[in-house]
């Protein structure tokens, strides 16, 4: 399957030669061109790419700042005809920082250590079933089965682990997304649990460790059925 990406560069001519470029490259699939990263960014609310190449002197927010705007964890290759960005992209754990005009050959490069890194992360979360997500202005990684519940906060969620509360710029529908089918659902509007942390319920709540949700009506049956398959 190739590895789905968006690129953005506000210069049409900049865009255009790389664009030619990018078509070589088979293991890879454009989802989306853009010339602003409010635009992308809006796009991510309702797609999921593995990376994003993106020129670092973007209108209203350039590359670096685009990067600390994402609710989703993807890989980031940063365009940029100031040699200054290559220490700034490293610290900040891009792939890469390709200097304007790119060349094949020193994409080809690029490109081998996308697929090492993509293949490798999504290795480790299969194994091991983590969950990547932002909070604070920090990536952060959590084990899936460590997740209690999820708790709707307005246009954020809060994610109650066994040790931790994460404070999520995230809605509901789009994380639940990203969690084991039949494991996770949503028992009310404001709240996604995990199945495997219920100690007990009744007609109306669901006791958590420490918690008692309320359950919708219209979700008790799916409930049960769920909650008999964890049992």
């Amino acid at each position: 399957m190739p590895l789905k990406y968006i690129y953005i560069d506000s210069n049409p001519l900049d865009k255009l030669r790389f664009c030619e470029t990018l078509k070589k490259f088979n293991g890879f699939k454009l989802m989306a061109e853009f010339s602003n990263a409010l635009d992308a960014l809006e796009f991510l609310n309702y797609n999921e790419i593995d990376f994003a190449i993106i020129s670092s002197d973007l209108p209203v927010y350039d590359g670096f700042k685009f990067s600390d705007q994402l609710k989703q964890k993807i890989e980031i290759v940063i365009l940029t005809k100031n040699p200054q960005d290559a220490i700034k992209a490293f610290d900040e754990g891009f792939v890469d920082c390709l200097q304007k005009p790119v060349s094949y050959e020193r994409f080809k490069k690029t490109a081998d250590r996308l697929i090492k890194r993509i293949i490798s992360v999504n290795l480790n979360e299969k194994q091991d079933c983590f969950i990547h997500f932002k909070c604070n202005l920090k990536f952060e990684k959590e084990l899936v089965n460590n997740i209690k519940w999820i708790e709707a906060m307005g246009d954020y969620i809060k994610i109650v682990t066994q040790d931790n509360n994460y404070i999520v710029l995230s809605s509901m529908k789009a994380f639940i997304s990203r969690l084991p089918e039949n494991q996770f659902m949503r028992i009310h509007k404001s709240y996604i649990i995990n199945i495997k942390k219920v100690i007990n319920h009744n007609n109306n709540n669901i006791f958590m460790d420490g918690k008692l949700l309320p359950l919708s009506r219209n979700q008790k049956l799916t409930f049960r059925e769920n909650f008999t398959k964890y049992q």
